[in-house]
């Protein structure tokens, strides 16, 4: 437990292998937010390792965290979240079916059209016919 400091570390831990993670950016508040974010890390990592422990592919993601580990992102050995979410996705698209994938990995939404105004009223018809003239 921490004690005292910023609390600026974090560390992604599985089957031996610790990953010190870099401090998330916080976003700007004039750009949306990013729709890979959606998930949490924990989420991603804990559904692509158990489909792929189910096909017996465990030892492919394990030799791929071994590879990404020999490349950090900043001089301190720390590694961008982002880089991690794409080794699980690059390691589930190589060893899943696109179900799975997709599962694990919506696509972004489209924006829906639905704006604000509303439709126009429907003209009521007259209940007598106009005079021919």
């Amino acid at each position: 437990m921490r004690n005292r400091g910023p609390g600026k570390w974090r560390e992604w831990r599985w089957a031996g292998i610790t990953l010190p993670l870099l401090p998330p950016e916080k976003p700007s508040p004039d750009v949306p937010p990013d729709p890979a974010l959606a998930k949490p890390l924990t989420e991603i990592a804990y559904e692509t390792i158990s489909k792929l422990t189910a096909i017996n592919c465990q030892a492919k993601l394990t030799e791929c965290m071994v590879e990404f580990a020999k490349e950090p992102d900043s001089p301190g050995g720390r590694f961008s979240e982002l880089r991690l979410r794409e080794l699980f996705r690059e390691t589930a698209a190589a060893n899943l079916t696109k179900e799975e994938v997709l599962e694990i990995f919506p696509l972004p939404e489209a924006p829906s059209r639905t704006g604000s105004r509303k439709p126009s009223k429907a003209r009521a018809k007259s209940k007598e016919p106009a005079p021919d003239g």
